[in-house]
């Protein structure tokens, strides 16, 4: 019977570290997201873009709002384009979302992800087409990105 004491107390103690740090770790990712301006370029009277957050840490963010069309057409084949200045002014990247089938009097929720270095404010805007010209700008590709971790984790094993 102390044994299974014993292990039901292991058990409880784990289990409380467990939801201790998934609290502590939802703080500190939360909190260090920032809220960012933004500037709607291009409103139209036929659609409605409202931007509920707009958030970034140094080197990655996200844009979430709903878009609502005013007009008697569906909207096909339009896209929402998101440019990231830094705090000189610099052009990072630009981001396009697609936009289907959003009926008339219809709204839809929309969110973007980006990975843009030190991003001060977004300039938001309804285009027809995707400028063929335009990099989403990743700097490190995700297979790089791999390679460096597992690169510094060699280095750190040997030294």
């Amino acid at each position: 019977m102390q044994r299974l004491k014993t292990f039901f107390i292991y058990a409880l103690l784990i289990l409380v570290l467990w939801i201790f740090s998934d609290i502590v770790i939802f703080v500190g990712i939360n909190s260090t997201y920032q809220n960012k301006t933004f500037n709607l370029t291009s409103p139209q009277e036929d659609y409605e873009i409202n931007i509920s957050e707009c958030k970034a840490t140094y080197v990655n963010g996200y844009v979430k709002g709903i878009i609502k069309n005013n007009t008697e057409n569906n909207i096909n084949e339009k896209y929402l384009k998101i440019d990231c200045y830094s705090p000189r002014d610099i052009l990072l990247g630009t981001k396009y979302i697609q936009l289907q089938n959003i009926l008339p009097n219809q709204s839809r929720d929309f969110e973007m992800y980006y990975q843009f270095e030190d991003v001060e404010y977004c300039n938001i805007s309804l285009v027809d087409n995707i400028d063929e010209n335009v990099t989403e700008g990743q700097f490190i590709s995700d297979q790089m990105s791999y390679l460096l971790i597992l690169t510094t984790l060699v280095y750190m094993c040997i030294f």
